[in-house]
């Protein structure tokens, strides 16, 4: 028999309940954080139940939809743990609600504000600027020399604006110029974390060059005695942040909803990894077979329209598409919000052409696109942020491109992929122990589920669709 704990408590069931799922991978779609979710039949009007849903049924009860932590086992091994939410509550007809992950609200009120509407705090500015600031947390921002002569429109001359933002020469800051720091990405995850009361780990964040991706911006400083990070920040939500983010080295998000964590890790790295699992006894023959539609991939970046550098799109701004395939097929296009600078060969420093936010000639309204770099720190004379470093671009083409380094293993399996909607033989510890991560071999084909529909407990074979051509 199923079992059900809410709030840790166990609810009385009747003896023949059973619980329709819905997993879905969360690892296969690119533009939302999906979720897996249960429908629950009516639970008993017991006197345990009651107690444990608060007598939610009662005039006097709270009028809030009644949400609780929910764990679901079967045999002694948990199912899935996540969230119920109450949705009617009656004396004849007892509780009803569903089962969801609730990855919707993981960071709760935070998820769906503008970074730039979130208290982040500030960090102090002290009397000689150094390259970079840092917390308890570690580093904050940094100033990287940016190579702008349009800064300051046409009025640089008046001020006589050196052409560089950050400008550095002799080892020190130069007293003149726009100061403008620009924050770490590792910091600005953990700060979240710590703001919404939940835990980020993962590859990407201890990654020796992921860690020191920074976010661009031209908002100066202007004499200010600290630093406020929301001030420097670009205009998408928190949520975007993390969907935008994804999508540039093809991350995967493992959330772990009831303990509030959050894994980031290399969705390629699972992709590549030797196939363990040998799923060929469970396959139902018969399946329905049907073809990828578009076999191709194109990645690219919305560029910062603001930057005359970027007006006619230069050749390294360029979106990667999958070479042709034997076969026709469509293209499936992929752009993320977040794109990177260019290089001045001259000087070897992050250039652009773009008027700052600043109170200075009154260019407070200027705003700036998600953009990108590398700190690379104090490099030949001056503290450098860079679209490159250590072998991995910022760009989507060339051998160091994204494309090259991160979205191989997931182009193969585009280029040979069908999807197979059949049925499998399972037992509940075979959904205790699913992994979406996982490729699963069958009759001679590794295959990734796509999603899975078993009712609980397991009396009949269970639905599934599979990604295969691996």
């Amino acid at each position: 028999m199923i079992g059900v704990r809410i709030n840790g408590q166990l609810l009385d069931l009747t003896p023949k309940t059973k619980v329709q799922w819905d997993f879905n991978n969360p690892y296969l779609l690119y533009d939302r954080i999906e979720s897996s979710k249960a429908s629950f039949p009516n639970i008993p009007f017991s006197a345990g139940n009651q107690r444990i849903f608060n007598y939610y049924q009662e005039p006097q009860a709270s009028v809030a939809l009644g949400e609780f932590e929910c764990e679901q086992f079967y045999g002694g091994e948990l199912i899935r743990a996540g969230y119920f939410v109450l949705t009617e509550a009656d004396e004849r007809g007892g509780y009803r609600g569903a089962f969801t992950d609730r990855l919707g609200r993981f960071f709760g009120d935070y998820q769906t504000k503008l970074l730039t509407e979130i208290d982040f705090g500030s960090v102090a500015v002290p009397p000689v600027l150094t390259p970079t600031l840092s917390d308890a947390l570690g580093t904050v921002c940094c100033f990287p020399t940016i190579l702008n002569p349009d800064y300051y429109g046409t009025n640089g001359a008046s001020v006589s604006y050196s052409g560089k933002v950050n400008d550095y020469t002799g080892g020190a800051y130069t007293g003149a110029g726009p100061k403008v720091p620009m924050v770490m990405v590792k910091w600005l995850l953990l700060k979240i974390a710590a703001l919404t009361g939940t835990t980020i780990e993962g590859n990407f964040l201890t990654h020796p060059v992921w860690q020191t991706l920074t976010i661009y911006n031209t908002r100066a400083l202007d004499g200010a005695a600290a630093v406020t990070v929301k001030n420097h920040l670009p205009e998408l939500t928190l949520e975007q942040l993390f969907i935008e983010l994804r999508k540039l080295p093809n991350l995967m998000f493992t959330f772990n909803s009831p303990e509030k964590k959050l894994k980031i890790d290399f969705w390629g790295d699972r992709l590549a990894a030797v196939t363990t699992q040998n799923w060929t006894p469970k396959l139902v023959a018969g399946g329905i077979k049907t073809p990828e539609m578009n076999r191709r991939l194109q990645l690219g970046s919305e560029l910062d329209g603001g930057d005359g550098l970027m007006k006619d799109k230069p050749a390294l701004m360029a979106d990667y598409l999958t070479p042709e395939l034997a076969e026709p097929t469509g293209v499936a296009p992929l752009k993320s919000k977040f794109s990177t600078l260019l290089t001045d060969a001259g000087a070897g420093l992050a250039t652009a052409k773009q008027p700052g936010s600043t109170e200075l000639f009154a260019q407070n309204t200027n705003k700036f696109a998600p953009r990108l770099l590398f700190w690379h720190g104090i490099s030949a004379g001056y503290p450098r942020a860079l679209p490159e470093k250590d072998g991995i671009a910022l760009y989507w083409g060339g051998a160091t491109g994204l494309a090259a380094k991160y979205w191989k293993p997931t182009e193969a399996m585009k280029a040979t992929a069908f999807y197979l909607k059949t049925d499998l033989i399972l037992k509940e510890s075979d959904l205790a122990q699913l992994d979406f991560g996982a490729k699963y071999h069958m009759n001679g084909v590794d295959y990734i589920i796509a999603s899975i529909a078993p009712e609980l407990p397991i009396s009949r074979t269970v639905p599934a669709l599979l990604i295969g051509g691996l």
